[in-house]
């Protein structure tokens, strides 16, 4: 569980490096699970540009460990300390990158709030794909501030060309072990760098329960543009296998965190 300066750290700039978050025997089973997915994954459905990047739910019959993870007190705990005892476990997926890069951007809009755990399955630092972030840049006058920057996905252009690429802006490494956690706010401006050609990462997420009336539209704009998506075939991902649906243990949390999913539009709801 977090300490209380931990808490206050990651809210004041928006991310944490965990250490040692799992053991050795729970990285063999992660990374044999991994691998079973990557097979599993259709390669047509690579996403191309400059990450070059495969991802799948870990919510599959190929990766039950895994699965287990999200529910796991160690992680769903400390989202818990984070956003309220309500807080939503929302996915788990992993994600195979090939590319050199990941442009600067934060994963939601503004009032949708929640945090994501990494894990990535080897060493990496600054030079080799690492987590870089712009500390406090979950905060909206600093992510306001940014979006009024032209941010490049690709390398350095022209002099007539101003915009910055990844590597020209001023940030903090997450440098990682595997085993390691990185927590980050979800608004937080994030991206990587000269990463490996079979960089893997998995990915714990939570939501948390919305409270205002911004943080609730936010949250319904969310979810329709996931349906919308989905309906369009916009997204290949399949989140929600009938696997961790079914929730075959009977778990409260589970059953709690599926009927949250559908409400919110995330899960196709059970006809009537």
């Amino acid at each position: 569980m977090l300490t209380d300066q931990q808490i206050h750290q990651f809210h004041t700039f928006g991310f944490l490096v965990l250490k040692n978050m799992l053991k050795e025997d729970e990285l063999k089973v992660v990374n044999e699970e991994f691998e079973k997915g990557y097979t599993k994954k259709n390669k047509s459905e690579l996403i191309a540009g400059a990450r070059v990047q495969l991802n799948w739910s870990n919510l599959d019959h190929h990766s039950p460990y895994t699965a287990s993870l999200l529910e796991d007190k160690r992680f769903y705990g400390i989202a818990q300390q984070l956003w309220g005892e309500d807080v939503i476990g929302t996915n788990s997926q992993s994600n195979h990158y090939a590319g050199t890069r990941s442009p600067w951007h934060p994963d939601v809009g503004p009032n949708t709030h929640g945090c994501k755990f990494t894990f990535y399955l080897s060493p990496v630092d600054a030079e080799s794909g690492a987590l870089r972030v712009i500390p406090g840049s979950h905060r909206p006058e600093i992510s306001d501030m940014i979006r009024k920057i032209r941010l490049k996905d690709n390398d350095p252009g022209p002099p007539e060309d101003p915009g910055l690429a990844v590597n020209e802006v001023p940030f903090c490494s997450c440098d990682s072990q595997p085993g390691d956690a990185v927590i980050f706010n979800y608004l937080i401006w994030h991206a990587s760098w000269h990463g490996s050609k079979n960089r893997r990462m998995v990915s714990l997420q939570y939501y948390k329960n919305p409270k205002t009336p911004e943080e609730i539209v936010a949250l319904q704009a969310h979810g329709a543009a996931f349906t919308k998506n989905k309906k369009e075939k916009l997204t290949v991902a399949q989140p929600y296998p009938d696997f961790w649906t079914s929730n075959p243990e009977n778990s409260l949390l589970r059953a709690r965190w599926i009927e949250w999913l559908r409400e919110w539009g995330f899960m196709e709801s059970i006809p009537a």
